[in-house]
């Protein structure tokens, strides 16, 4: 009689065994999932971090190369190898000449367009 009394503990123990693996692997197949969508989540955002980096290093870039030409620059004028090139300047153009061909006045449509309204109109 005590070895069925064992044999049915042993029973409902492993039973009571596998519904607890089985609900263990529930719930760590949920948290999986909810780690997959956080990683790609984070992937998101990290490619949209490398890409504002990149543009902040182009200008980074940008500007070293605009400090180095001014520093090329002072450093030609404080020891004078620079050479000073004057252009002709070209002279300015005539101002244009009054024809005696007379445009003719275009009316408009809309009130007020060729002058102030001697009167507003009534509502």
């Amino acid at each position: 009689m005590s070895f069925w009394f064992v044999a049915l503990m042993i029973c409902i123990i492993l039973l009571v065994l596998v519904g607890q693996l089985s609900r263990f692997y529930a719930r760590m197949k949920s948290l999986a999932a909810d780690l997959d969508a956080q990683q790609l989540a984070i992937n998101a955002q990290l490619k949209q971090l490398q890409g504002t980096l990149s543009e902040v290093l182009g200008e980074i870039r940008r500007g070293n190369r605009l400090s180095n030409e001014l520093i090329e620059l002072k450093q030609a004028e404080l020891t004078g190898d620079f050479e000073i090139v004057e252009e002709p300047i070209a002279p300015a153009p005539a101002p244009a000449r009054k024809s005696n061909i007379e445009t003719p006045e275009v009316k408009s449509a809309l009130p007020g367009a060729g002058g102030a309204p001697k009167t507003f109109p009534k509502l």
